[in-house]
């Protein structure tokens, strides 16, 4: 009976993971938006710098341009909030503004803007009402450890990020450090743009990569440049031939390969990919993912971490049943993988190795907990006189020495005085500011933790 039960539990695993990588070839319709505000951004066509109700709308990302290089990303997102009607009424943007609306919640340091965002028509994905039991012979492990172990075993790790979610991020320091321990020279990441590859190359800043905006992941990248590894932009912005929905990944897969294992045969690669570019099997309809192709060009068997579908969502109706299993019952106290106790197998699906489960998110202090639990940041109070000011102000914390044009370790809006948020921050010396949407800065202070 219970190997009966097992084989049922696998094949819903299979069923619904099944499901997960169909999504994601929906998840794929939101590329376009971000082609358009790469190449924008890149060209410079469009300032965005003064916008008014009679001229014509931009990108939303691009809105205040300008101000959003010299690093003030509260006047792009303030100008979005002042044009939503239009941008809610566009034939062009109304299908795509949300999405980036929440995008620049999440960079600002509003705890739960991602898991909205996964509410939104192109990516919400409606589960059966049911709870799908983890298989019996699988137990939780830490994820970290997990993988560390893993990839002792391969040179190539693929990391399948959510990209609403910077949760999915959190690991990100830590597994570049146990990856640097065994041998993992090159960080290679689908945001990076070919600027992450120059020389000169200090720190991330606005135009080092869309995502990059995160705080959490460009904290992860000034980790990786300061352990040493190599970094390595991959993606395209060519469309490539009609009717071939396959040109991105492979052209991915290849600029990897020619970036590493061609100049370094023995390389050991860790890359940081989109949702279902992480898969290492060919889609029913063809479609043929990044991953599975570099395996197929270097011939080596990946290992493979799938991070976006074990995760909340807005309503449980949303969330995968497995997730809800696993949750409901307490297996999930850090960021999880299931290992089987006999056949030391990953709970994954054909596409991928293995599912990360990410814990239930609690705010603590206007903060989501994940900071502190899997990140290892401390909270940092606010100083009095950075919270001086009146209406939506931004408070951003940067690295002793780094420009205020660099992405900052941890930022947090805040609007009135008595808001009682605080920053998170690892050890290290800081200089704060507090800004206004139109740049001015109200305050600035040093900061030192131990």
């Amino acid at each position: 009976m219970q190997g009966m039960s097992t084989k049922l539990s696998l094949a819903l695993v299979a069923c619904m993971a099944t499901q997960t990588v169909l999504a994601q070839r929906k998840f794929s319709l939101t590329r376009d938006a971000r082609i358009l505000f790469a190449d924008a951004f890149r060209s410079g066509r469009t300032s965005g710098s003064r916008i008014s109700q009679e001229e014509k709308l931009v990108f939303p990302g691009l809105l205040k341009k300008e101000a959003l290089e010299a690093g003030n990303p509260l006047a792009t997102y303030a100008a979005m909030i002042d044009l939503e009607p239009q941008y809610r009424q566009s034939k062009i943007f109304a299908g795509i503004y949300r999405e980036i609306r929440f995008n620049f919640e999440e960079f600002l340091g509003l705890p739960l803007a991602g898991v909205q965002a996964m509410s939104l028509p192109a990516l919400h994905r409606k589960t059966p009402s049911v709870e799908t039991p983890v298989p019996e012979s699988y137990e939780p492990e830490s994820a970290l450890k997990v993988i560390e172990r893993e990839a002792g075993k391969t040179r190539l790790v693929v990391f399948g990020e959510e990209h609403h979610l910077p949760q999915t991020r959190s690991l990100y320091e830590s597994l570049l450090r146990v990856l640097w321990s065994q041998g993992y020279r090159y960080l290679a990441a689908e945001t990076f743009t070919d600027e992450v590859m120059r020389p000169d190359f200090k720190y991330p800043d606005y135009q080092s990569g869309y995502y990059l905006l995160d705080p959490v992941f460009a904290s992860a990248v000034r980790v990786a440049k300061d352990l040493g590894y190599k970094l390595i932009a991959y993606d395209t912005k060519e469309r490539g031939p009609s009717g071939d929905a396959s040109f991105r990944d492979r052209t991915q897969a290849e600029n990897i390969k020619a970036r590493t294992f061609d100049l370094d045969p023995q390389a050991k690669v860790f890359i940081m990919a989109g949702r279902g570019h992480a898969s290492e099997e060919t889609a029913q309809d063809g479609w043929t993912p990044m991953a599975s192709v570099l395996k197929r060009l270097t011939g080596i068997d990946p290992l493979t971490v799938f991070a976006p579908s074990m995760s909340q969502r807005v309503t449980s109706e949303e969330e995968d049943p497995l997730y809800r299993f696993a949750t409901s019952r307490g297996l999930v106290k850090q960021p999880t993988i299931f290992v089987s106790r006999h056949e030391s197998r990953l709970l994954g699906s054909g596409s991928f190795d293995a599912y990360i489960f990410w814990p239930r998110i609690k705010i603590e202090d206007g903060r989501p907990d994940w900071m502190r639990q899997a990140l290892g940041r401390k909270r940092a109070q606010i100083p009095p006189r950075l919270r001086g000011g009146r209406g939506m102000r931004l408070v951003q914390a940067f690295r002793e020495g780094d420009r205020a044009s660099a992405i900052p370790v941890d930022q947090v809006i805040i609007n009135e005085p008595y808001d009682r948020k605080v920053l998170m921050l690892p050890a290290g010396k800081f200089w704060l500011r507090t800004i206004d949407r139109d740049g001015k800065v109200i305050a600035e202070a040093h900061l030192r933790l131990p």
